[in-house]
């Protein structure tokens, strides 16, 4: 049985600069698919305005922030190494909704993410 393509989404750190897969809690956030987490990028912006390249599935904010990610995109395919229940990667629609309440994405503390570097 193949395993579906599920997709992650990478941001730039503001502090360090360097492309970081978004997480919560150590765990990688995962979405079901591609297409999915592109159209929930804008929300990393909270608002703020962006350019988007569909070509690349990325897309970068016009304001620009110190604590919010300024530069993001979708990496695809995205295969967890493991086997679910997974204990180091999280589907996107259980870290979005607590009790109907939006997560915090990232950082954990402030100016600090809590990410994985993406390679390449």
């Amino acid at each position: 049985m193949s395993q579906p393509d599920y997709a992650a989404v990478a941001v730039v750190n503001p502090v360090t600069g360097r492309w970081e897969l978004m997480s919560s809690g150590g765990r990688v956030i995962v979405f079901d698919t591609a297409q999915m987490a592109w159209e929930w990028l804008p929300l990393l912006g909270q608002g703020r305005l962006y350019r988007a390249d569909r070509r690349t599935l990325s897309l970068w904010f016009l304001e620009v922030s110190s604590a919010l990610p300024n530069r993001a995109r979708v990496v695809c395919p995205y295969r967890p190494e493991e086997a679910q229940p997974w204990r180091r990667h999280l589907i996107w629609s259980e870290w979005w909704s607590d009790c109907g309440q939006p997560k915090e994405p990232v950082p954990e503390e402030a100016g600090h993410f809590r990410a994985m570097e993406v390679q390449g």
